[in-house]
């Protein structure tokens, strides 16, 4: 029986030892849950709560960059459709006013060219003009010595019918004239 009261009593002790040895382990493990609380899972919960924050933040700021990118292309697609809207009207202008100065240019032109025109004409009136005056007098002074010379050869001796004829025949060149 001293065995079988040993073996009890070792079993009992060994119980006792275990539940000791179990209430030691569940003791430490409750210290290191409440130390891991304090120093890790608080630190932990905070750092994942930061990088969550952190990625909602990249996130957000993400999204407000391609809203601003968004923005900033239609404003440049504006931009370059009202470039392309003042391109067109400048150029429309710009061959409006060319138009414009080559009628000015060809009306120009053509003013210039009948003042030429009336000019030459009044130019040819006034050479004709000044022709007909110039042969009129040379024809007179050829007639004049052509008279002379007939007058010199047919009249030489008598001087008062030469004068008459000289002065008959200055009457009748003025009164052409």
């Amino acid at each position: 029986m001293n065995l079988t009261y040993r073996a009890a009593e070792g079993v009992a002790e060994s119980n006792h030892l275990l539940l000791a040895n179990m209430i030691v382990t569940i003791v430490v493990f409750l210290l290191l849950l409440i130390l891991l609380k304090k120093f890790a899972w608080g630190p932990l919960v905070n750092m994942m709560k930061a990088r969550e924050e952190h990625v909602a933040s990249e996130i957000n700021s993400a999204e407000k960059s391609r809203k601003d990118a968004e923005v900033y292309v239609e404003q440049q697609q504006a931009e370059l459709n009202k470039a392309r809207t003042e391109a067109r009207d400048l150029l429309e202008a710009s061959r409006r006013q060319a138009e414009a100065e080559q009628a000015r240019a060809m009306e120009q032109a053509r003013v210039e060219t009948e003042l030429s025109k009336e000019e030459a004409r009044r130019a040819i009136e006034r050479e004709r003009a000044e022709a007909q005056a110039a042969l009129k007098n040379d024809v007179a002074l050829q007639a004049i010595a052509a008279a002379r010379h007939v007058m010199k050869t047919q009249l030489a001796t008598d001087e008062a019918a030469q004068r008459a004829l000289v002065d008959q025949f200055l009457a009748d060149t003025k009164g052409t004239n």
